[in-house]
């Protein structure tokens, strides 16, 4: 649920000094800009991801990015890396999932958008999925999670409907009390005993962040 799981693998050299099992390693901020057409009906979202610093650190160093470390890209280091988190793999399906009325929408496959670093060095970047099924002018909830929780992913970066007038935006926020308590209890029913990625559980939607769009007729 972000990079591939190819490129997980970078991660793994500085998770081996965590305790075993520990989750999540990679954290991600998230935020949406939906598209309408012009009945009201959602046709497209763009989701946006900010790596965490340190993981955008690994993926600097892995990818050669900013060797003057003065966190500008040239034009030619953004055009190579446009689209590079999008090779999906493991069963991880690009963590968003759209729904209208407790059913899931088809989301299309995702297009890049744009890649960019922030001042401090964390990696941002925007992919395009199309909506296909969506009726007009019915609220959509929206969720990103790795179901695995190899990643986290907390929905506090814009959450916009920007191309019609008066949709709001409602966050619920994750109750990572209640969240952790089910990973507890899933871990004590395998024992405790977690073999690297092959057996956590698969937690990652209680984790999950919601946002509700609604937008008037």
């Amino acid at each position: 649920m972000a990079a591939s799981r190819v490129t997980f693998a970078a991660l793994f050299s500085l998770a081996t000094a965590m305790p075993l099992g520990a989750h999540p390693h990679i954290f991600v901020d998230a935020g949406l800009r939906v598209m309408h057409d012009a009945a009201g009906a959602i046709t497209a979202v763009e989701v946006t991801w900010r790596y965490d610093e340190l993981y955008s650190l690994l993926l600097a160093s892995d990818y050669g990015l900013d060797p003057d470390h003065d966190m500008v890209l040239t034009a030619d280091e953004t055009a190579a890396m446009l689209g590079f988190d999008l090779n999906w793999g493991g069963g991880f399906a690009g963590g968003l999932v759209l729904s209208q009325s407790g059913d899931p929408l088809a989301l299309g496959a995702p297009e890049p958008v744009s890649f960019f670093m922030h001042p401090n060095g964390q990696i941002q970047t925007t992919h395009r999925r199309a909506v296909q099924g969506a009726a007009p002018l019915v609220p959509v909830a929206a969720q990103i999670f790795d179901p695995e929780f190899y990643i986290a992913f907390e929905m506090i970066l814009d959450i916009t409907a920007d191309d019609r007038p008066g949709c709001s935006v409602t966050l619920e926020r994750a109750d990572l009390d209640a969240a952790y308590a089910v990973l507890e209890a899933a871990l004590q029913e395998i024992g405790g005993a977690v073999a690297a990625e092959d057996n956590f559980p698969p937690v990652g939607a209680y984790f999950a962040d919601r946002a509700v769009i609604a937008c008037p007729g």
